[in-house]
């Protein structure tokens, strides 16, 4: 059941929650303790078997500002279709339930917000493993249509545009724009953000870090399957499609994102599968021409051109390799290596 509100407020805030019985009092927590207070909490239930419910419900018989709707089991992105329906605030924003924001989050994001009429506010966020990503690069933080393809390549060089839990965005914005997270599909907050752009909005970047990000290493988007790696390139293919001027970028994050495929392979396949994927994936005449054209600035950038234009399969299985044992075994040493 649903605790239906009648009055708008400044923000609603919706939080997707599945199988979460150990971090979802922390999340709620974060939330319900901010330093601002005209907010909805918007607590989706996505049939979720363990504890998570009797949490939840506790949490909502002590605060009349969370409405708790509970549902049957349709992944996060139908989860977060149905939180922007709900949505009764001006502004929106998602926090998943292993996450959790600094007190004054919602305040400084919504003071930026009106202050600069902005369709989306984006703001860097912490790791749990204490990395910190900052957004506070050299371009202008009011990006719009003039300048936002030239601010795309920072931003997606930072995973600060991908994700939907570091943004506030204004909730007429998105009604109007109308787009939909993909229902059971990969990488769904990708391609919502990246859809978004073909409408213009204006974006503020700041460069505080309000989200922690908890990161699970046992997450689905760490494991290799089929789909993944057709929806990986298609997200590669949108990036291309909604910017203009970058495409030496587009490129090399296509092969970047093959790359990162083929090392999460390393998770469940046989040295010779892994082989034979690599084949098929650099044989391509799509992997040929962008290993061609593709062109970005630092050490790991180089390498991974280097890999892809050598053509290969011993050299890309060697490289893809690396890049699991750094990313899975090494993840401090990844850190580095990643940002030369």
């Amino acid at each position: 059941m649903a605790k239906y509100f009648t009055d708008m407020c400044k923000i609603s805030v919706v939080v997707p929650v599945y199988n979460c019985e150990r971090t979802i009092s922390k999340c709620l927590s974060s939330i319900l303790n901010q330093d601002f207070k005209d907010f909805e909490l918007i607590i989706i239930n996505d049939g979720s078997p363990d504890n998570s419910e009797e949490i939840c419900n506790l949490f909502a018989s002590r605060d009349d500002r969370i409405r708790y709707i509970r549902r049957e089991n349709g992944g996060l992105a139908a989860v977060r279709n149905l939180g922007l329906s709900e949505a009764k605030g001006e502004y929106i924003c998602f926090v998943d339930s292993d996450d959790y924001i600094e007190k004054n989050a919602l305040s400084f994001m919504l003071g930026v917000a009106e202050r600069e009429n902005s369709d989306i506010v984006l703001c860097g966020y912490f790791i749990e493993n204490g990395k910190r990503v900052e957004s506070n690069f050299s371009l202008p933080k009011t990006l719009n249509r003039e300048n936002i393809n030239s601010a795309i390549v920072e931003l997606k060089a930072k995973n600060l545009i991908d994700p939907a839990w570091n943004k506030l965005y204004k909730t007429s914005f998105l009604k109007n724009a109308a787009v939909k997270f993909p229902v059971g599909e990969y990488y769904e907050d990708t391609y919502y953000n990246l859809k978004l752009l073909r409408f213009f909005p204006k974006i503020t970047v700041i460069k505080e870090c309000f989200y922690h990000y908890v990161l699970q290493m046992g997450s689905i988007t760490r494991r290799y399957n089929k789909e993944k790696l057709a929806t990986i390139k298609s997200r590669a293919r949108l990036l291309k499609e909604c910017t203009s001027g970058v495409e030496p970028y587009c490129d090399f994050y296509f092969i970047k994102c093959v790359f990162s495929a083929i090392a999460d392979m390393f998770f469940s396949l046989s040295k010779m599968e892994i082989k034979e994927n690599i084949k098929a994936e650099i044989s391509s005449d799509e992997f040929i021409k962008a290993a061609e054209n593709a062109r970005f600035s630092g050490l790991s950038s180089k390498l991974i051109i280097l890999a892809a234009k050598s053509k290969s399969v011993n050299f890309v299985y060697l490289f893809c390799r690396c890049s699991f044992i750094l990313k899975y075994k090494m993840q401090k040493l990844f850190s580095v290596v990643k940002n030369k």
